[in-house]
C-alpha cells in the first residue's frame, strides 16, 4: 500500500481552492455593464443628432452659420456612433472569451480537486481541449502544449496527438 506525500494529498485542496477562486472572479467580470453603457451612449447620440437636424430645419433660413454647425455635429456624431458601436462589439466578444477562458479553468481545476479518480481517469491535455468552447482558446492551449514541450507517452507532444485524433479539424 502507497501513501501519498502531504504536498500529493493536498493537490486536490489546492484545486478545489483554486477553482473557488476563479468562479469568484467569473462573478466580478463586469461584461454586461460596460457593453449595455456603450450601447446607450450610442443610442442617445443617434436621439441628439435626430433634433439637431429637426433644430437645423426650423433654423435654417435664419443663421446658415448655425445650420452649417449642426450638419457638422450631425456628421460627427454618425462618426462616434459607430465607433462606439465597434468598441461594444469588441468589448463583449473579449467579455465572451474571458468567460469561456474562467469556466473551462473552473471546470479543469474542479475535476482536478476530485480526490478519489480511478487510474487514468484523470484530466489529460486532450480532455481539456474537449472544455474549449472557442478557437482562440484551442490556439492558445496548442502554443501552451508547445511552449512546455509536453509529450504523451508514445512520444508525440499533445497538440501533435490531438490533430491525429481529430482529422477533421
Amino acid at each position: 500500500m502507497q501513501f501519498a506525500s502531504k504536498a500529493e494529498a493536498s493537490d486536490p485542496l489546492v484545486c478545489a481552492v483554486l477553482a473557488a477562486q476563479v468562479a469568484e472572479l467569473r462573478g466580478r467580470i463586469d461584461a454586461g455593464a460596460t457593453v449595455e453603457l456603450l450601447w446607450q451612449t450610442s443610442d442617445v447620440l443617434s436621439r441628439l443628432s435626430r433634433l439637431v437636424l429637426e433644430f437645423a430645419k426650423r433654423c435654417s433660413d435664419s443663421d446658415p452659420d448655425l445650420n452649417e454647425e449642426c450638419n457638422a455635429a450631425v456628421a460627427a456624431e454618425a462618426e462616434i456612433s459607430r465607433s462606439l458601436e465597434s468598441l461594444a462589439f469588441t468589448q463583449a466578444q473579449r467579455n465572451d472569451f474571458t468567460c469561456q477562458t474562467v469556466d473551462c479553468v473552473v471546470t479543469a481545476l474542479e475535476r482536478m480537486a476530485v480526490a478519489d479518480v480511478p487510474a487514468g481517469g484523470r484530466l489529460s491535455p486532450n480532455d481539456l481541449a474537449a472544455l474549449y468552447v472557442s478557437e482562440e482558446q484551442r490556439q492558445v492551449h496548442d502554443a501552451a502544449t508547445r511552449q512546455f514541450a509536453i509529450s504523451t507517452s508514445s512520444g508525440q507532444t499533445v497538440s501533435e496527438s490531438r490533430s491525429q485524433e481529430e482529422p477533421g479539424e
